[in-house]
């Protein structure tokens, strides 16, 4: 039911709760010179302030710039931001880093491990985190991109503020409110190449004490090939010929484990946010949502026995949540609950399970003096994770679990920010996390200073440490697998409850200037090093420390054990904002870094009590990679906008790829170029031409996915 009718249910509504007032939409064409330069931040300090005075790396996306370049996803809209890494797997599927450390163990088998699992991603301060294995599953967020007020990225290692897993940064997805207005109504269809996308908003406020908004989305898009990579063959065939040596009927197989073949993603989301403000020292805010998707990406790869055949798989998911934040005088508390369930590699035998996420958070704000804060505060966090209700030992279906597994945290923070004198400010922060499993405490740290030369030249630095969560599926990991070798029937998977968590450590300098009235300048340099990394290795253990029940006969077992590589990365980020008029701004930015790893396992299979090891180059992640946004208001009716984005070509690495003999590891450097074109006739109204790849660039980004290709689109935006 990919039609018409469903886009047009897209347009019922946006949302807005936990953000900063936002201004209608009707506006985003009329900013005015100082609104384009003093853009606001949140997430660098947990207070409100601009850009030019954030005492962290740290970027904001507005509304304005996604309005105006047209992207057409969250995802992809992160593309307009410095230092964040986004490659496209296939249509609208995305894999983003935060200044790299991507495939940090290279030959890995897992190809999960090749996604992003360190990045804390947050909508309104509510953590999307997958406890499984770690990571964000974009396509199961609820929201899309109408419902986006701004994004804010902080850019490295930001535990101390936002908890566990926000090892290498943070994205905070801020959503929209209502302002002032009375009435809001947003409805946004766009329909081209290979995609169809709709959203909408209704919001109502009844007194200036009590408001909501409701919003639905829906976006449904088809992939740019039909064929899969076959590791086996090092070609892409079609999906048939991957099963031919390893089932019966290699069709049905096929037709298992690709329900639907060109689909790349299909989602749907809706939300409801209200609001209550008694008086100015006491508001609530209440979130709802839920969401359901299909989407073929790489996470887990399709095996047949005990090998790897290919790397996309079927994944879909629902889940429903409630936030509530509160603020009453000082005191803070936000907490929230989420229920769900995953197939993250449907046909596949364990792949299914439901889990349930609650959290709470409080904090009191003590102010001392004109502009010095400490804050205390404490926070809690259980998992709960079962694929009960999808096994049965009787037909050979086991889970990767097969019985209820719980973590739960246990945290204390302070931070203070403080202003020695006028010009000199310091912010620092410290955070304990006892975890149930494994059974430790491990603290993040932060301490940062800004130092304004005047008005208009600022300098800072930053040293920071934080650690990544306890991973239920690292932990408590328990599969069989049935390899079909006499001599080796059965392959064992294990977790380990006595993991070390992966901790990145980061210095940091950085300048700003104001260096004329429309010309912005920010330059950050940043010394990183990850360790404690883990990975699944085979190893040596005896029957008693497997599962029960145990084994008379150990089989080959392969257990998340810890291991002593190392990656240390340098870099620089430059960006500006140039702004000769309000008609005219200009964004370009740029990275450029350097990873090197130390102690690098290079083969998995060997046994941990005889490892192999080497130093190298870290070629995976771009050398450097960066973009512009260019805007130009023509009249109050006409808005032409390019964005880009590029990155230098770079070396993808897999486990069946360990002698280096097949290209496609090899990932081209590309340029891409986007292109949107409005009109509004009459103010409500807009219509619109979006071109993402305009230049149809489609070299492949990611190991064994699609081409990329052109997505050409016309669509309208209704306000009210």
């Amino acid at each position: 039911m990919r039609p018409t009718c469903l886009l047009l249910f897209g347009a019922l509504c946006s949302v807005p709760l936990f953000a900063q007032e936002q201004k209608p939409e009707e506006d985003l064409y009329e900013l005015s010179l100082e609104q384009l330069m003093n853009v606001p931040i949140n997430s660098a300090s947990k207070k409100d302030e601009t850009l030019f005075d954030a005492p962290l790396s740290s970027y904001t996306i507005t509304r304005s710039e996604i309005d105006k370049a047209g992207s057409a996803s969250i995802m992809e809209a992160l593309r307009l931001a410095p230092g964040v890494i986004v490659r496209e797997q296939t249509n609208g599927v995305y894999d983003i880093h935060i200044r790299g450390f991507d495939n940090a163990l290279r030959y890995t088998p897992q190809p999960f491990s090749k996604s992003n699992l360190t990045t804390l991603v947050m909508i309104d301060n509510r953590p999307v985190f997958n406890n499984n294995l770690g990571g964000t599953f974009w396509e199961s967020l609820p929201i899309d991109i109408n419902d986006v007020e701004r994004i804010e990225i902080v850019r490295g290692p930001s535990a101390p503020l936002f908890g566990p897993n926000a090892v290498t940064g943070v994205i905070n997805i801020i959503t929209k409110r209502m302002g002032t207005q009375p009435v809001y109504t947003n409805a946004n269809v766009q329909y081209g190449s290979d995609t169809r996308i709709a959203n909408g908003s209704f919001g109502y406020r009844t007194s200036d004490k009590f408001s909501f908004i409701v919003s639905g989305n829906y976006q449904d898009r088809d992939r740019f090939d039909d064929t899969y990579y076959s590791i086996p063959q090092q070609q892409f065939v079609d999906p048939v010929t991957l099963f031919t040596n390893t089932s019966a009927n290699p069709q049905a197989s096929a037709a298992n484990r690709y329900p639907n073949r060109e689909q790349a993603l299909n989602k749907w989301g809706a939300n409801g946010f209200i609001a209550y403000k008694p008086n100015e020292d006491v508001s609530l805010d209440l979130s709802m949502g839920l969401q359901k998707d299909e989407v073929q990406k790489v996470f887990l790869g399709v095996q047949g026995g005990s090998t790897q055949l290919t790397y996309f798989t079927t994944n879909k998911s629902d889940s429903r949540y409630a936030n509530l934040s509160a603020q009453v005088y000082g005191l803070h508390i936000r907490t929230s609950y989420v229920d769900g369930y995953d197939n993250i590699n449907v046909g596949s035998n364990p792949s299914q399970y439901d889990y349930t996420t609650f959290d709470a958070t409080a904090e009191y704000g003590i102010t001392l003096g004109k502009n010095n804060t400490i804050t205390p505060g404490i926070s809690y966090q259980v998992v709960d994770y079962t694929d009960a209700p999808y096994v049965n030992p009787d037909q050979n279906i086991y889970g990767f679990l097969n019985e209820d597994h719980s973590i739960n945290t246990w945290a204390g923070f302070i931070r203070t920010d403080i202003n020695p004198s006028e010009h000199w400010r310091i912010m620092a922060a410290v955070r304990a996390d006892k975890f149930s499993t494994p059974d430790k405490t491990r603290l993040a740290y932060e301490l940062a200073t800004t130092y304004k030369i005047n008005k208009l030249h600022l300098i800072r630095a930053a040293v920071t440490r934080s650690n990544s969560g306890s991973f239920i599926g690292n932990t408590y990991l328990d599969v069989s697998i049935n390899t079909g070798i006499p001599t080796a029937p059965t392959v064992k998977q294990i977790g380990n409850t006595d993991l070390a968590l992966l901790t990145v450590e980061m210095y940091e300098l950085g300048y700003r200037a104001q260096l004329s009235e429309g010309l912005q300048l920010d330059i950050d340099i940043f010394r990183q090093t990850m360790d404690d990394l883990s990975a699944i290795v085979l190893s040596e253990v005896q029957p008693t420390q497997l599962p029960p029940p145990y084994p008379a006969v150990v089989p080959k077992t392969y257990q998340f054990q810890n291991i002593p590589t190392t990656l240390t990365q340098h870099g620089i980020t430059l960006s500006l904002n140039y702004v000769p008029n309000e008609k005219i701004q200009v964004k370009p930015f740029v990275t450029v870094q350097k990873t090197k790893t130390k102690n690098l396992l290079s083969e998995y299979n060997a046994p941990n009590f005889n490892p192999t090891y080497s130093d190298s180059d870290h070629e995976n992640t771009p050398a450097w990679y960066g973009g512009f946004y260019c805007n130009y208001k023509a009249s109050s009716k006409f808005n032409i906008n390019l964005s880009s984005y590029t990155y230098a070509g770079h070396n993808q690495y897999d486990y069946a790829d360990r002698t280096g003999t097949a290209s496609l590891g090899e990932i081209d450097s590309k340029f891409l170029l986007n292109a949107r074109i409005s009109y509004t006739p009459v103010k409500p109204l807009s219509v619109f031409f979006n071109g993402r790849n305009v230049l149809n660039s489609d070299s492949r980004e990611f190991y064994g996915t699609d081409k990329t290709a052109g997505v050409y689109m016309i669509g309208a935006t209704l306000n009210l």
